[in-house]
């Protein structure tokens, strides 16, 4: 099974040139971020999800904490930079590239505060969202039947 690391350094290898996963800080809810950091962890919520709803298991082992902004991988949250500026070579196989080259393609053209809304829609997150400054542990997996709902449309689209 990948890790979370793995899907970012994946996705952060498909954008050579930091147009999307940056370092330009930006504010949301009143917090500063990093507008890459956002969008990265964006990804991997949405790719985890998506994938749950295809395959009815994880693509990597890593948990989402409710955050104020959304799901956070909080490992990814907290070195942001020092992945970004890494190149290590990941093994993934054909198949699950191709699945995450449909997310990347999918989600480029959205903003980071496109990325927090449809993360903000999420039944765990907002079942959790009064707690998130303990940030608690989302258990995902209780909503596979959401998610195969939610993004029926996208996973035909997509081709998935």
């Amino acid at each position: 099974m990948l890790s979370a690391k793995d899907v970012a350094n994946y996705f952060l290898s498909k954008d050579p040139e930091r147009k999307l996963f940056n370092k330009n800080i930006v504010v949301h809810n009143g917090r500063k971020s990093y507008e890459g950091n956002i969008r990265i962890n964006k990804y991997l919520f949405l790719t985890q999800v998506l994938y749950l709803a295809v395959y009815d298991k994880r693509l990597f082992k890593d948990d989402f904490k409710a955050y104020e902004n959304g799901p956070v991988i909080e490992d990814i949250l907290k070195s942001y930079g020092l992945i970004l500026n890494q190149n290590n070579k990941i093994k993934i196989n054909d198949c699950d590239k191709q699945f995450l080259d449909k997310v990347y393609m999918s989600l480029e053209n959205a903003t980071f505060e496109d990325l927090i809304e449809i993360t903000h829609e999420d039944p765990t997150w907002q079942q959790l969202s009064n707690n998130t400054y303990n940030a608690p542990i989302m258990n995902i997996e209780d909503n596979i039947d959401e998610y195969k709902k939610r993004y029926k449309g996208l996973i035909e689209a997509l081709k998935l």
